[in-house]
């Protein structure tokens, strides 16, 4: 995938495994040693993520992931890199519509004239290419997490906004190693918090709206691992969050004069002592 989030694995069986004799032999915490103050230390100094830009961003998160729907508006620009090292800027908007945990309608907008919807309803995921008069449908997971990462496989086409569509967002700041808060600034003259990341390959940026809903209202990606550090940069133009949603908005319906296509869809790889991963 070219998400720019990951998961990470709890340890916590680990600390459920100490045996009780081990906390009953020592139940008052004994002074740490001057060699491992010294080490406790350094590990502070060297933490570059500023804990004000990490409880802001999980501000931001916990609200959104909390929200049962949503409707956005946006619009992007994006670099791409050419062979002879040219940058060249295209762009796109778009809407999405997203209830958890199972419906989303997305219609996308290109710049060269392509025209996309795509509809999900907790079983198919139904898209249509509007533009060429193309559509197609087929069986999709039972999550909007796992229905994403199936589309973006199938696309082979990085999707930024996707990240944040996602129920748990705790990675955006897992996988920072530099965490700061840039200062106050203003999107379509909204108050921000402007925060800035970096991780190992990538540095991003997020606008949170500052008051009592921090919606996030625009971000931006710097892609160190490309030749060029292409960029993506989009800004949410609206949020919406209403009562209900039509459930006709997410159910698929072939547009007129569209030509039905077949897609395959990966398959999980067999491995040789049996079974799947």
């Amino acid at each position: 995938m070219h998400r720019w989030t990951w998961r990470t694995l709890c340890l916590l069986g680990m600390l459920l495994s100490l045996p009780l004799a081990v906390i009953a032999a020592d139940p008052v915490p004994t002074p740490p040693s001057a060699a491992t103050a010294n080490d406790s230390e350094a590990a502070d100094a060297s933490d570059l993520r500023d804990p004000a830009a990490l409880a802001e961003l999980q501000r931001a998160t916990d609200f959104l992931t909390a929200l049962p729907r949503f409707y956005i508006k946006a619009a992007a620009v994006y670099d791409v890199i050419q062979e002879d090292g040219r940058r060249l800027q295209f762009e796109k908007h778009g809407e999405i519509y997203l209830q958890r945990p199972d419906r989303l309608f997305a219609e996308v907008y290109l710049d060269d004239g392509r025209h996309r919807q795509f509809w999900y309803d907790g079983k198919n995921l139904g898209f249509a290419e509007r533009s060429r008069k193309l559509h197609t449908k087929i069986k999709a997971p039972p999550t909007i997490d796992a229905t994403l990462d199936m589309l973006e496989e199938l696309l082979k086409d990085p999707m930024p906004l996707a990240d944040l569509l996602y129920s748990d967002l705790t990675p955006l700041a897992e996988r920072a190693f530099e965490a700061d808060i840039v200062g106050d600034s203003l999107v379509n003259g909204r108050p921000c918090r402007h925060l800035a990341f970096r991780g190992e390959t990538l540095d991003w940026q997020i606008w949170i709206e500052q008051g009592a809903s921090p919606f996030i209202r625009k971000i931006a990606l710097s892609y160190r691992e490309i030749p060029g550090t292409p960029q993506f940069v989009a800004v949410i133009e609206r949020w919406e969050t209403p009562e209900l949603f039509s459930e006709d908005l997410f159910s698929f319906a072939a547009p007129a004069d569209s030509q039905w296509i077949e897609v395959l869809v990966p398959m999980p790889r067999l491995i040789e002592e049996g079974g799947q991963p």
